[in-house]
């Protein structure tokens, strides 16, 4: 009897475990939400067309300004401060240092206008760049050649640089010289690449040279007022004019040297290489090669950045109008 009651306690206990064991196994567990693989390769495609939409608007494609390659204008720079009607070096009429001398401008600056069809006064700055492939084992003359081209054409050589068979020199030549040295680059060998530039400079010059003018006048006025100043207030007035006035004069007589150096001699750069080597004189190292890997990553992900900013506005609303739809779409279903 008592056996027969413990083995019915056992069937029972294994009873119960069964059922907690097939309970537990019933029981599912929630599965790790996933994105839709649609969403994924959404957001994969808008970030490549960003991308490309990016590279283009960089490269000048959409809303990128391609001025072509168009020579800038030029003008006359600004002279900021205490500056007269002319344009040139002002001294204050309303001073209590004008002591019965008003500063005018002399009668050549009146002449000033007329000279701008004189020939000798158009300044032109002329510039080129000339790229060359020269035969074989034929880069050390061609060096040569050209340096003993710039000097024959009175120029010299402002900066060179080789690596490789290949090298680039930066030539100034007289203006006048320009269109030979030029022929003489192109006869080292093949020209890859020819840009010729010319900026007229004429007004500014013309307009610099009325500002000497004036300012020299008005410089000879303050000299007198210095004279004739018969209070140390009325000294230090004039002195102050006196120096704010010879300082625009030599910024003036600056300018006007920068131009006469630009205008009287032409730069030429000239880019040689042996057929066969990397136009790129660079010299190749790790470091370069970082930093151009830096570089191309910051250029990727700024196109990127670019692009979302053309195709963001899409993307909300094409997003808008799919929400309306799928709206009107339920409400057609709703009974």
């Amino acid at each position: 009897m008592e056996t027969t009651i413990g083995y019915l306690n056992q069937v029972h206990g294994d009873l119960l475990a069964a059922a907690t064991r097939e309970r537990r196994s019933g029981v599912r567990r929630p599965s790790r939400r996933t994105l839709p693989n649609g969403l994924v390769a959404a957001g994969v495609a808008v970030l490549v067309a960003a991308g490309l939409v990016g590279a283009i608007v960089k490269s000048g494609g959409i809303g990128g300004s391609d001025d072509g390659g168009a020579i800038p204008a030029s003008g006359p720079p600004s002279d900021a401060g205490a500056t007269g009607a002319t344009g040139g070096v002002a001294v204050d009429a309303g001073s209590s240092y004008n002591f019965g001398l008003v500063p005018q401008a002399s009668p050549a600056d009146d002449q000033v206008s007329g000279e701008v069809g004189q020939p000798e006064l158009s300044r032109v700055i002329r510039t080129a760049e000339l790229s060359v492939v020269v035969p074989r084992d034929e880069f050390d003359r061609a060096f040569g050649a050209a340096v003993d081209a710039a000097e024959s054409n009175g120029g010299y050589i402002q900066d060179s640089r080789t690596r490789d068979r290949a090298g680039t020199l930066t030539i100034r030549v007289p203006a006048e010289n320009f269109d030979e040295m030029l022929r003489a680059g192109r006869g080292l060998g093949t020209v890859e690449v020819e840009s010729i530039r010319g900026r007229d400079v004429t007004a500014e010059y013309v307009d610099l040279r009325a500002r000497l003018r004036i300012g020299k006048s008005r410089r000879e006025v303050l000299l007198r007022l210095m004279n004739k100043a018969v209070s140390i207030e009325q000294t230090i007035r004039v002195q102050n004019a006196l120096d704010e006035t010879q300082l625009r004069i030599e910024q003036v007589q600056g300018q006007l040297r920068l131009l006469d150096d630009r205008t009287s001699l032409a730069t030429i750069s000239l880019s040689l290489r042996e057929q066969g080597v990397s136009a790129d004189v660079e010299t190749a190292s790790i470091p370069n090669a970082f930093e151009r890997s830096a570089a191309g990553f910051v250029g990727v992900i700024a196109a990127i950045v670019i692009g979302l900013g053309y195709l963001l506005p899409i993307v909300l609303i094409g997003l808008a109008c799919w929400f309306v739809w799928q709206r009107v779409q339920r409400r057609r279903q709703t009974p």
